[in-house]
Parts: structure tokens; sequence; C-alpha cells
């Protein structure tokens, strides 16, 4: 006699929560033992944070799209296409299509997907710069003023508690909306069926 096994695994919750608590230690950073740059932690804390808010939302799309077929409404949904297609914009658009809801960068949620889009590819692209030797006034402003033009390629520059916060609330209030839009909210489970001579009974 066999027994049948079936699972799914879905992690976009782990990645959420682990973005949460990044942000909760970064915020505590000054009132951990002392040892080691209070700064540093928090910028480490906050960058991961900021990271992982992303990663969740891809997470929770690819999931979500995963669990699309299963549902009748949604049936003719293509995971495999899904899968193979390798711009982030295109498949959230392709998701949001059969639900069907309209995406809207230029304001509001998806407009903050879009900033934190582009700081991810800072992070995970990060370009070297060079400033020639150039003749300045003082050494004070103007280095500052050299620098500027780079500044848009320092990722660095976006990383503090406001940001973590803003990255995290909206990957959260993107799964809200979706989870809202088609009913889904995949999740990690397993199922076993004893005494059945077919697996997928």
């Amino acid at each position: 006699m066999s027994h049948g096994y079936t699972a799914e695994n879905h992690d976009w919750d782990l990645t959420l929560r682990a973005a949460w608590s990044l942000t909760m230690i970064g915020q505590a950073a000054q009132s951990l033992p002392t040892g080691g740059n209070i700064k540093e932690r928090e910028f480490a804390s906050y960058t991961g944070s900021m990271i992982l808010s992303f990663c969740a939302i891809e997470s929770f799309s690819a999931s979500v799209a995963f669990s699309m077929p299963k549902v009748e409404r949604f049936a003719a949904f293509d995971f495999d296409t899904y899968t193979r297609t390798p711009r982030f914009w295109d498949k959230l658009e392709m998701l949001c299509a059969i639900i069907p809801y309209r995406i809207d960068k230029s304001a509001g949620l998806f407009q903050t997907v879009g900033e934190m889009q582009r700081w991810r590819n800072l992070v995970t692209h990060a370009s070297p710069y060079r400033i020639e030797p150039t003749s300045i006034a003082n050494t004070t402003g103007a280095p500052s003023k050299l620098h500027k033009p780079f500044q848009g390629q320092e990722y660095v520059r976006k990383v503090d508690l406001d940001s973590a916060r803003k990255f995290y609330k909206c990957a959260l209030d993107y799964i809200q909306l979706i989870q809202e839009l088609t009913g889904i909210e995949p999740r990690a489970a397993v199922q076993y069926t004893v005494g059945s001579d077919d697996p997928k009974a």
C-alpha cells in the first residue's frame, strides 16, 4: 500500500518578516551591548531590511503567479511564460493584466515600488566612479559639489530608518492589495494521503 504526498513551498512571508526584524534591529542598535560601531549596525540592518522588502514583492508575486492556474478565474494564466519573463515590471504587468488591475507608476504604491527597484539596482549593480584631479578653492564646500552629479549612483545615501519603514510598508501594502484583488494567499503546505495506490489521490 502506498501513501500520497504533495507539497508547496512559498518563502515570501519569511522574507517579509525578516525585513521587519532587521528594521527593528536597526532601531535597537543604540541599546545593544557596547562594542562595534553603532552606525555600522544600523546601516547593515536597514540595508538588509530594504533589500528584503523588495525581495518580498518579487517572491510574493511569483507565488501568486504559481497559484493562479489552480483558480478558475485565472486558469488561463501561463506560469511558464511568467517564469521565462526576465524583467521585473513585465512580470508585474502580466500578473496585474489578468486580475485585471491597472498599474500606475506615476503615483502611490507602484511609484514607490519603482523607487525600491531602482535602489535595489544601485546595490546589486553598483558602479564606481572617479573624480579626476581638479583645482578647488577650498576644502569644505568644493568636494561635495564635485560629488553631486554622481550622488544618484550611491545607494548608501538612501539607507536610513525612514526608508526602511517606507520600503517595508510598500511591500506589505502591495501584498495586501494583490491578496484582496485575487483572493490568493499562498503559503507553504504539505499533505499526506494514507492508504492510496494513486499518489495523486
